[in-house]
């Protein structure tokens, strides 16, 4: 007759054998720091900041803004790519530190979800606006981790 003390680990080594065995990482980053930059944030930034503004000129003024549903739908569409282009970077393997650049990269989710935001409410004046802090969460990454500092130079992007 075996123990209770037997039993216990009888049936602890029955239910491991049987749990499913984990295939790999639930998470594996394939496109390069520079692929997930070129192919997803820049593109998807520069419909954002297309998207809505103001031109004047000699002519008159011209207000640039999402004119149907299917143009407001791909600002959108470009905003959730932003935010979730930022849990992206954070992974390991693109993660350049677990500091500065998360925090960078949680500014970037946090613009995106703004720009997701007014743009679903079809509000070119707030799109605008969370555009700028889109700008702001590029420029704070690219002036921390892209640019060589030269004081002497000024970059916008």
């Amino acid at each position: 007759m075996m123990s209770h003390r037997g039993a216990a680990v009888f049936l602890a080594a029955l239910f491991t054998a049987c749990a499913p065995k984990p295939v790999g990482p639930p998470i594996q980053s394939v496109a390069t720091l520079g692929e997930v930059m070129h192919d997803i944030v820049i593109p998807n930034a520069e419909v954002v900041w297309d998207s809505v503004g103001t031109i004047y000129t000699v002519k008159g003024v011209e207000e640039i803004r999402p004119k149907d549903n299917n143009e407001w739908m791909h600002v959108e569409q470009s905003a959730t790519a932003l935010t979730e282009s930022a849990n992206l970077l954070m992974m390991d393997g693109r993660a350049k530190d677990k500091d500065k650049w998360y925090r960078l990269s949680i500014a970037l989710r946090d613009a995106g979800a703004a720009v997701h935001k007014a743009a679903k409410a079809r509000n070119p004046e707030a799109v605008f606006e969370t555009g700028g802090q889109l700008f702001e969460a590029c420029q704070g990454c690219h002036f921390a981790y892209r640019f060589t500092p030269d004081p002497s130079t000024i970059r916008t992007h």
